[in-house]
This record gives C-alpha cells, sequence and structure tokens, in this order.
C-alpha cells in the first residue's frame, strides 16, 4: 500500500448535499489521490473524473440507513495509507483534509471532539461537549486500522462512530483534538434536501437546540464558516436561490 490518500464518501439521494461536498473537496489544500464514492441512491448520482465512483444498487433487505453497507463496499477499494471519512452532507473548510492528514502523521487515528451541528432551515445549532469520540465525518485513521474498522462493520452498531473510538482506546493510538473558533475546520450540517441522515440533529424540534436560541441573524453561521463564498453558498440555500433543480447551474461542479 502506497504512501497517500484517500477518501471515502458514502452518498444517495442527496444531489445538492453532494454537489456541495464536491465543491469543498476541489478546494482543499491538500488534495487526494484516491475519492471513493459508494452510491446506493435509488437515483444514481452524477459522477466526476476526480472520483473513483462505485455504484451499489440498492437491495430488497437493505436496512433503513445503508452507511455500514456502503463502507463494506469501499474497503477493498483503498489504495492510501491514510484514510478520511468524508461525509456527504458536512461542511470542510479547505484546510480539513491537510489538517487531518498531518495529525496521522502522529496518530494512528485521529478525530475533532466537541462536534459543532448546524440545522440549516430553522438555525438551530450547538456544540457538544464530548472528548470521548469523534463522529464518523471527523474520524480519519492510518491503513494499519484497516483490519479492526472493517471488523467493526460486520457487527451492527447504532453509532459506529462510537465503536469505532471504543476500540481505538483499546489499542492507544487515538487522538481527539478541537479546532478553533478563530480557524474552524468543519460544521456538521443538518436539514439539507435529499434522504435523511440517522443522527439526531436532522431533527429541528430535538432537544439539543434548546439550549440556544435561533440564529435567525445567521451570526453563528458565518462565524464557523468564516469564508465569503462557501457562507454565502449556504444562505442562497436559506433563501431558496440554490435548490436541488438548479444546483448543477449555480455550482462549479
Amino acid at each position: 500500500m502506497t504512501e497517500s490518500l484517500t477518501l471515502i464518501t458514502p452518498t444517495g439521494d442527496r444531489p445538492l448535499a453532494f454537489a456541495l461536498c464536491q465543491n469543498w473537496i476541489k478546494k482543499q489544500t491538500l488534495q487526494p489521490e484516491q475519492w471513493i464514492v459508494i452510491d446506493d441512491g435509488k437515483i444514481p448520482t452524477k459522477s466526476f473524473t476526480s472520483m473513483e465512483y462505485v455504484r451499489r444498487e440498492p437491495q430488497p433487505n437493505d436496512p433503513n440507513h445503508t452507511l455500514i453497507e456502503n463502507l463494506k463496499v469501499a474497503i477493498p477499494l483503498i489504495k492510501g495509507s491514510k484514510i478520511i471519512i468524508i461525509e456527504d452532507d458536512d461542511y470542510y473548510a479547505p484546510e480539513y483534509i491537510e489538517e487531518m492528514a498531518h495529525r496521522l502523521n502522529q496518530r494512528e487515528v485521529v478525530g475533532i471532539g466537541k462536534s459543532k451541528y448546524y440545522h440549516l432551515p430553522s438555525g438551530g445549532y450547538f456544540r457538544t461537549k464530548n472528548m470521548m469520540h469523534a463522529s464518523l465525518a471527523q474520524t480519519a485513521f492510518k491503513s494499519s486500522f484497516l483490519l479492526e474498522f472493517g471488523g467493526l462493520l460486520k457487527k451492527i452498531y447504532v453509532y459506529l462512530d462510537i465503536n469505532i473510538w471504543k476500540k481505538v482506546k483499546e489499542r492507544g493510538g487515538g487522538f481527539l483534538f478541537v479546532d478553533s473558533d478563530m480557524k474552524p475546520l468543519y460544521l456538521g450540517m443538518k436539514g439539507l434536501p435529499g434522504r435523511a441522515g440517522i443522527g439526531i440533529g436532522h431533527d429541528p424540534n430535538h432537544r439539543i437546540y434548546r439550549s440556544h436560541p435561533c440564529d435567525k441573524s445567521r451570526k453563528i453561521l458565518k462565524n464557523w464558516i468564516p469564508e465569503n463564498d462557501d457562507y454565502n453558498i449556504y444562505t442562497d440555500i436559506i433563501s431558496g436561490k440554490l435548490t436541488e433543480r438548479n444546483y448543477q447551474s449555480c455550482l462549479k461542479t
């Protein structure tokens, strides 16, 4: 296995979210040698030459959420020595991949704690205090962890990320860090159109949002996505200027 970088993105029936995901990857200061995209949507996603697109046809016995099934397909295709999970509906700042790859020089598994989440339609937001594990969307690992990772996929877990970090603690090779509000690296974005996600943050009425008033002014969104071009894309979605119908003409995909 060569010294290179592999991204893995499971997706399906989220055309606008995935178009944004492509935009964030194109802007990265460090580009991957391999980007594996596993698509099991009812309508196939448009693929591009910059990715290794794999179509997994929906199966009658698929679970409601097929994240693990898609990851199983990706495992045998991995070529890189550093693997980063990129979820299709989250925001990744331009320095995200470079920072995660740098952290992997010192540790086998790395992730970002105290996760930030934002519900785009309502303006609900919260930041966790959790430093026990990172979400899957902010987790990266070396190829030396692939055997353990693949083993976890063979079991049925409600939350894969929690069990990854339990295994990491057993091995003693993990590291969690917190990205600074002065230089945010990511944002867990909720409420984008398309197939629903498994996380509780997709429900705008969940109690996690009740600790803050809704961000009607979008000041919090701007603090967490300080790059104007990126922030403006999300405000265009809020205003209805950017939709699932016209995203191809508005985004340079």
